[in-house]
């Protein structure tokens, strides 16, 4: 409902996860299949990003959001637009 551009289907450190890209608002949201998992929102470029482990990515605070599925977590997601 947010009018996503494409969405890709995550691999490697993302494999379960679906990647919504919008790119007007420059925003990445990969999205887990899986109940109980995080949804990492990125705001540049996710190809590279999806590439790394999600520890690497926390790490390196390289997320602009990690939401975790729970309490209001669809409304954090509507926050971001």
């Amino acid at each position: 409902r947010f009018n996503y551009d494409f969405v890709v289907t995550g691999n490697e450190g993302f494999n379960g996860y679906l990647g919504f890209i919008f790119k007007e608002k420059n925003l990445s949201i990969l999205e887990s299949i899986k109940t109980g998992h995080a949804t990492y929102v990125f705001d540049r470029d996710w190809k590279d990003l999806s590439k790394l482990s999600k520890r690497e990515i926390l790490s390196k605070n390289l997320q602009k959001a990690r939401i975790i599925h729970r309490g209001n977590w669809e409304e954090k997601i509507k926050n971001l637009f």
